[in-house]
């Protein structure tokens, strides 16, 4: 799934932001040829489309580093205290240091499948085993697609709405919502526009953006719409209020 996953992304940019892909840069095959054989493909294939370069487009938020030089140097810096990287592989590494506590972005290799692995978060300076690693709630594949959608999609709607579902943590309750949202919007005429994940769906009808996405630590389901019609968006986030049980705007949303 690994190499259909990428080129349905990067056919996603090249629609909408063709100069974007002429100015990023991957690794080598003789540098791929050299990765450990454990990382899961769709990292791999990361790595070749934009491990050197990628443009300007923060996967991991604005002050993390995802470029695999600063991986290789931040695994240069490895002692007896750090992380195992043959079960937790560094993908993102924070840069802020004024921040307390540097908190980088790791892939849970021994919870992959060979395509994808969890994400977890654990704090840089402090001893491997003082700490439980967080869970980010996605997997690299679940973070790459949300990503790629927010920021080569929804960044550019002028008018934006949040809904909410579920947050109860009774188990399974976010996937169950977001099935929910699936069908009200498919019969509704979205399609989806990225490939449908466990826990995320990118849709698109006409001009107007929905991104989906479940936090399985609290089981709450965010649905954020997008366009640039501020009526329609509006008529649109009364049609899901009125279709899903239990969806609700968020209480900081007027």
């Amino acid at each position: 799934m690994s190499m259909n996953i990428w080129l349905f992304i990067m056919e996603f940019i090249r629609q909408r932001e063709p100069v974007f892909l002429s100015q990023i840069k991957g690794l080598s095959d003789n540098d791929i040829a050299g990765l450990p054989a454990s990382l899961p493909a769709s990292y791999v294939e990361f790595l070749r489309c934009m491990g050197i370069n990628s443009n300007g487009y923060s996967v991991f938020g604005s002050t993390y580093d995802h470029r695999f030089v600063a991986i290789t140097e931040h695994l240069s810096e490895y002692d007896e205290d750090s992380p195992p990287p043959d079960r937790y592989f560094p993908v993102a590494i924070e840069t802020d240091e004024s921040l307390v506590s540097l908190e980088n972005i790791y892939l849970d290799l021994k919870r992959g499948d060979g395509e994808d692995a969890p994400l977890v978060v654990l704090e840089w300076g402090v001893p491997f085993n003082w700490q439980i690693p967080k869970e980010t709630s996605d997997t690299f594949n679940e973070r790459i697609v949300w990503s790629v959608f927010n920021r080569f999609q929804l960044s550019s709607c002028r008018e934006q709405h949040v809904l909410a579902m579920g947050g109860t943590l009774s188990p399974g309750e976010g996937r169950i919502a977001l099935q929910q949202v699936l069908t009200l919007l498919q019969n509704m005429g979205f399609e989806a526009v990225l490939p449908l994940l466990g826990r995320v769906a990118c849709l698109q009808s006409g001009s107007i953006s929905i991104l989906a996405r479940v936090n399985e630590e609290s089981e709450l389901l965010t649905i954020l719409l997008g366009n640039n019609d501020a009526k329609a968006l509006s008529k649109l986030a009364d049609q899901l209020l009125a279709g899903l049980p239990g969806a609700r705007r968020p209480h900081y949303q007027k």
